[in-house]
């Protein structure tokens, strides 16, 4: 998988060919999906849910898609504005609960799914209904090279992206990058 956060330019940029689409649903339906990872590595492996459940089709179009909608409306204004120190009521503007919230945390959690298949080598896709990976998607049928590619693409759009940010004039990179 590329790395968490390099996940985020392809919530950036679904948010500035629509800039009223909700960039807080994006990010954290573009992150939420590792969370299964997450759960792995803090129970030890005990839970063995690691690219399986939130990693599938189904998996995010359910359970992501309702953690991303929990997470964006109820965590994020607090985290966001706490940490970076914004204005609390402009994020929770930006997280409130709607139709079309919901249909980002879908689509956040869909495209982040579908670019780890891009390049990983288990793609449990399909799960729960066949266990096996799907691996026609994988770049050049080669794990490695796929994924030095699609990390490599991520990060420097990352990078380009912050460095546009950073270079406006204003003093709002944090709104810009975090609630749009």
């Amino acid at each position: 998988m590329p790395l968490t956060p390099f996940h985020y330019p392809i919530a950036y940029l679904i948010h500035k060919w629509k800039q009223q689409l909700s960039l807080p649903a994006l990010i954290v339906s573009s992150f939420t999906p590792d969370l299964d990872s997450l759960l792995n590595i803090i129970t030890g492996g005990r839970i063995p849910m690691e690219r399986v459940v939130l990693h599938s089709l189904l998996g995010v179009a359910t359970l992501g898609t309702f953690l991303s909608v929990m997470l964006t409306v109820f965590l994020y204004p607090n985290l966001v504005s706490f940490l970076f120190r914004l204005d609390k009521e402009k994020v929770k503007e930006k997280c409130r609960f709607s139709i079309t919230l919901v249909v980002l945390c879908l689509l956040g959690g869909v495209l982040h799914v579908f670019v780890d298949s891009l390049h990983h080598p288990f793609n449990p896709l399909l799960y729960p209904f066949i266990n096996e990976s799907i691996n026609e998607l994988v770049l050049f049928n080669n794990t490695v090279y796929a994924t030095l590619v699609v990390q490599s693409l991520l990060l420097v759009l990352l990078i380009f992206i912050f460095l546009r940010e950073i270079g406006k004039k204003d003093e709002g990179f944090w709104n810009r990058v975090l609630i749009g």
